[in-house]
């Protein structure tokens, strides 16, 4: 007969009464339909996945697969259990199944139902925002409705956390308490109760209260952004003591009173923003120059009253970085409340939901962070809690950005992006000093940055492109500001070097002593995946690094080298124009540019390199590195590419150990004109010539020279030198390029 716990179950289930569920077959088959019916209440939560942000949503999916899998786990015990005592246990279990599923159900619902409730409050607040700009209420009513939607955001975030909290557990969902505040938000009447441990953001979403340690407080006689009152005296007193320097500064100066007299469009003004900060913050606080100073207040404004609804929040925070910064130089205000509500508002909500926009190891986690972290500074000072509260997770949330990029000073990102993110960074750090006596959060120190920039580059201080990025020269931003902080002669005169060539406002303030620029020093970069060997006037490289990194192309084992003042090998960066889902896995696979074909590497013909191989580089000696490709060539029980860099030549060695046969592809891609031997391809650019010669190809090795499906960054046609060998079970390769 069935005992107490297992007839409750047949009784809920409604599928036998418990006086007729006397054998285990009944007491089975009714258990069955609780386990379907939990089922379906897996099924029915799947749909609201997709209306969730990615934290949310990932939440509800592994919750919906792990209680899945729980329940056909209970499903395989129910058929196994041949006992009234193992039927009471499967029973118990699937109580919790049961109750486990409708939580997930229940929850993924409400989840749905608090993005529909945070719209409505964006709603309210905007709406608020708009009239009280178009004098439609009063100050009064305004602030009113700023308190109400303020306290709701804390009311949502006190529900998503209980629902997060419950999602996966074998306990009901509660349900939502923020619902009952909706009819005093929308109609505008009465108080709503703020939340204990929350911030609330109107226009956006409540953050964790932070310490008052966390409040940044600038500096109230002088710029607190990027600069200083002390730094700005301390260039015009070397300007003074340096004619070339002097000359320079008055350069700048009509730099930025030509800057001034420029009016532009909204449009073309976002584009041409963030520069323009820069050279008219110059021209007012080292030129006192007004006409600077004002267009930097109309600007400020005109962007920040055009709001960001339009566009990505990676673009909106470059703007709104800039806008700040503007904002601060001038000592303008009125714009507090719109930066709050339409800028920092939507800003704060990617940190409630977890987006890896602000917490990934990326440079757009970089540009948000800082950008929000500087407008919290600069916008919310008669906010202190709410400005707290933004810095701290802007602080905290930047570190994964900062570790990618400081760990070896590169990024697997490639040198496009690593200078992207640089006046960002370089910004954030120059502002962390007048906002705080003590940074409330350790910051990683720029130092391998530094050195990054001045000994990754070839003899003409161009990086070896690599990922989505073209050979543009790299930012002196950060190493500016490291030199500045640690004193360091070395940095300071490479970026000394580079302000000669492009002044800039930040490299003049952040100025400091320079010594002798010192020779490149071989290195290698593990994390970034890169090492770069040195001789005078000649440069190697070899790339590693992991083909999953953000913005990788599939080129491990590729190699450069300049050599005679030519890049013999070129990376073709990405492709030109939009080029639709380039940025979305698997159709960036299908164009030409990131794939390995594009590269010079060793690849299996016609075979892209796994997307999630990764490559360790390493540097034997000075003068040497080599990567190890066995997860570029799945199956090979050896996979080695070695780089020597001698005076005379750069000697590769490609080794190969395969069990299966692998019809492989040598591969050389330049911009060079090509002529071919027997064993070598002679190549010649700009009057220069070098050879690639082939010792130990296999039997039946072709070599030709192939013209590239797309041109180069720069526009030129490429050529690929083409080394085919068929069916290679062991490869010993070794190219000598001279």
């Amino acid at each position: 007969m069935a005992t107490g716990t297992t007839l409750a179950l047949l009784a809920g289930a409604v599928v036998a009464s418990p006086a007729s569920a006397a054998t285990l077959s009944e007491q089975r088959a009714a258990l069955r339909q609780i386990t379907y019916a939990a089922g379906q209440d897996y099924v029915n939560a799947r749909p609201f996945v997709a209306e969730l942000a990615r934290r949310n949503a990932l939440t509800v999916k592994n919750a919906i697969a792990s209680g899945t899998a729980s329940l056909k786990a209970a499903g395989d015990e129910l058929t196994a259990a041949k006992t009234q005592e193992a039927m009471d246990a499967v029973a118990t279990r699937i109580r919790d199944e049961a109750t486990r599923a409708a939580t997930v159900r229940k929850v993924a619902k409400q989840l749905t139902i608090l993005v529909d409730l945070r719209t409505a409050q964006q709603g309210v607040a905007t709406k608020a925002l708009s009239d009280l700009s178009a004098a439609r209420i009063t100050l009064t009513t305004y602030s009113g409705s700023k308190e109400r939607t303020s306290s709701f955001t804390t009311q949502l975030a006190a529900d998503t956390a209980v629902q997060l909290g419950v999602i996966g557990k074998a306990v009901p969902a509660p349900d939502l308490k923020s619902t009952l505040w909706l009819s005093t938000l929308q109609l505008g009447s009465g108080p709503i109760p703020a939340l204990p441990g929350w911030v609330g953001f109107p226009g956006g979403c409540a953050l964790p209260s932070a310490s008052s340690t966390f409040t940044p407080i600038l500096p109230v006689d002088g710029p607190g952004v990027g600069t200083s009152k002390q730094l700005v005296a301390s260039a015009k007193t070397r300007q003074s003591a340096d004619a070339a320097l002097g000359s320079v500064h008055a350069q700048m100066l009509r730099s930025a009173t030509a800057e001034a007299s420029r009016t532009m469009p909204l449009g073309e003004l976002r584009d041409a923003y963030v520069p323009r900060v820069a050279r008219l913050g110059y021209g007012w606080l080292s030129g006192s120059d007004t006409a600077s100073r004002n267009v930097l207040i109309s600007e400020a404004k005109g962007i920040l009253s055009a709001g960001p609804e339009d566009m990505d929040t990676l673009q909106s925070s470059h703007l709104l970085l800039a806008a700040s910064t503007a904002t601060n130089w001038s000592k303008s205000t009125g714009m507090e409340e719109t930066a709050l509500v339409r800028w920092l508002g939507p800003q704060t909500c990617l940190y409630a939901d977890g987006e890896n926009f602000v917490d990934a190891p990326t440079n757009i986690a970089a540009i948000h962070n800082a950008a929000n972290f500087v407008a919290a500074s600069v916008f919310l000072k008669k906010s202190p809690a709410r400005a707290a509260a933004l810095a701290k997770e802007s602080l905290t949330s930047i570190q994964p950005a900062l570790g990618l990029i400081t760990t070896d000073g590169g990024t697997q990102e490639g040198p496009g992006y690593w200078t992207y993110q640089s006046r960002a960074i370089s910004v954030l750090y120059s502002t962390l000093p007048n906002a705080y006596v003590t940074v409330p959060v350790k910051m990683p120190t720029l130092a391998k940055v530094s050195g990054y920039a001045m000994n990754s580059t070839d003899p003409d201080n161009r990086p070896t492109p690599f990922a989505d990025a073209s050979p543009a020269e790299l930012s002196p931003l950060m190493p500016a500001w490291d030199a500045h902080v640690r004193k360091d002669p070395a940095v300071a005169a490479w970026v000394a070097d580079k302000f000669k060539q492009k002044p800039d406002a930040y490299l003049m303030w952040w100025g400091s002593p320079a010594g002798v620029l010192p020779p490149k020093k071989s290195a290698v970069y593990s994390k970034t995946g890169l090492a770069a060997l040195h001789l005078p006037a000649s440069t190697a490289t070899l790339k590693g690094g992991v083909n999953s990194a953000n913005h990788a192309h599939l080129d491990l084992g590729t190699v450069s080298f300049f050599r005679r003042g030519v890049q013999w090998s070129v990376d073709p960066g990405t492709p030109d124009g939009s080029a639709p889902g380039y940025y979305s896995e698997p159709t960036r696979w299908t164009y030409w540019k990131p794939g390995t074909s594009a590269h010079s590497t060793l690849m299996v013909q016609g075979v892209n390199q796994p997307t999630g191989a990764s490559a360790r580089v390493t540097a034997p000696t000075t003068s040497s590195a080599a990567v190890d490709l066995r997860q570029a060539f799945p199956g090979s029980s050896a996979a080695t590419r070695s780089v020597t860099h001698g005076s005379s030549a750069m000697v590769v060695k490609d080794v190969i150990r395969s069990d299966k046969p692998l019809d492989l592809v040598w591969q050389w891609v330049t911009d060079a004109s090509v002529s071919l031997g027997s064993d070598r391809a002679v190549l010649r650019r700009s009057g220069q010539t070098l050879v690639l010669r082939f010792a130990g190809a296999p039997a039946g090795s072709s070599l030709t020279a192939v013209p590239a499906p797309e041109t180069g960054p720069d526009g030129q046609p490429l050529t690929i030198v083409k080394l085919s060998m068929p069916q290679v079970k062991s490869l010993a390769l070794t190219t000598s390029a001279y």
